[in-house]
């Protein structure tokens, strides 16, 4: 089982990523890496393999799976190039849990999403199955309609588990950029926003339990 990375190790493990993020796109598209403060660990797009190979490494990983076309934001089909000069993405480490299969994976904190949102990809290697006859539902973007399904999943976010909603798309749309959007999550925590820091700060909203 992996380790947790402390809020100062996931802070270092996020600028390595930014830092490397133009390197990832380049040669590992669409591809799972395991990555921490000091170096890519692992690489395939098999994530049970990348799994594997971070944790007989020993070290504390996160996993991010790399998106398929060299941008800077996705948002499903929809590119966009930054016309900012500051290159920094607000990610953030989530656990994400299902059954008997989880990881800590890099999410785009995104406040404009009702709810998170996953690939395909992703869902499949979590364990995630269509049911019998199971009806899809339809999203309109920008760009057109995608099919997708919800699915409760159990996140893990400074050390604090709750069940939450996502939105499972149902084919590649290009888009694997994984969203943590605000239902459920943003009624758990307080998040700030600290763009010239490079930072998110997410604070636990209820009380601890006794």
């Amino acid at each position: 089982m992996s380790k947790t990375p402390s809020p100062e190790e996931s802070r270092e493990m996020l600028k390595w990523l930014n830092r490397n993020r133009w390197m990832l796109l380049d040669r590992y598209k669409n591809q799972y890496v395991a990555y921490n403060a000091e170096r890519l660990i692992a690489h395939s797009e098999n994530l049970q393999e990348v799994l594997e190979l971070a944790e007989a490494s020993g070290e504390v990983f996160a996993i991010y799976l790399v998106p398929p076309y060299v941008a800077s934001i996705q948002i499903l089909p929809i590119r966009f190039r930054a016309v900012t000069r500051h290159n920094w993405l607000p990610d953030y480490h989530v656990k994400l849990k299902h059954r008997n299969q989880e990881i800590t994976t890099t999410m785009l904190v995104d406040s404009g999403a009702e709810v998170s949102l996953i690939s395909f990809k992703v869902g499949e290697d979590l364990g995630l199955r269509l049911a019998d006859a199971e009806s899809k539902l339809l999203a309109e973007t920008i760009a057109g309609s995608v099919e997708y399904v919800t699915r409760d999943v159990q996140m893990t976010i400074e050390g604090h588990s709750f069940i939450a909603p996502v939105a499972w798309l149902q084919s590649h749309t290009g888009g694997e950029q994984l969203l943590l959007g605000r239902e459920i999550v943003f009624d758990k925590f307080n998040i700030e926003f600290r763009q010239a820091d490079e930072q998110i700060i997410f604070t636990w909203r209820e009380k601890k339990e006794s």
